[in-house]
């Protein structure tokens, strides 16, 4: 169980991971629209708002990957690796025993 399943399992109310990321994005981009209100200067400065741009981008592509269902991805992994055994064990199978492997003698 992780933090957040236990977090979650604590009772209603509580989010649980996705909830509180979308909560952070949701404040993080509060705060940066609120430091242009309370200093106007930062609204006219390419400087800041490239920066703030970027950092509520990198946040929103976060939240899209965070929120991605990963049981696939383990599939595909575990998949990928059995083919690599199959092929090792393949290979390790058809080598002659007195090969060693190693390189021919340059003679």
């Amino acid at each position: 169980m992780t933090f957040w399943d236990w977090l979650h399992a604590l009772g209603p109310g509580w989010p649980n991971q996705r909830g509180w990321y979308a909560l952070a994005l949701f404040v993080q981009t509060c705060a940066i629209l609120l430091l242009i209100a309370v200093v106007p200067a930062l609204g006219r400065d390419e400087f800041f708002k490239s920066i703030a741009t970027a950092i509520v981008v990198t946040g929103w592509v976060g939240f899209a990957v965070a929120g991605r269902d990963n049981r696939i991805d383990r599939e595909q992994v575990g998949e990928a690796q059995q083919l690599a055994k199959a092929v090792l064990d393949h290979v390790r199978a058809t080598t002659p025993a007195g090969s060693g492997g190693s390189a021919p003698d340059a003679g």
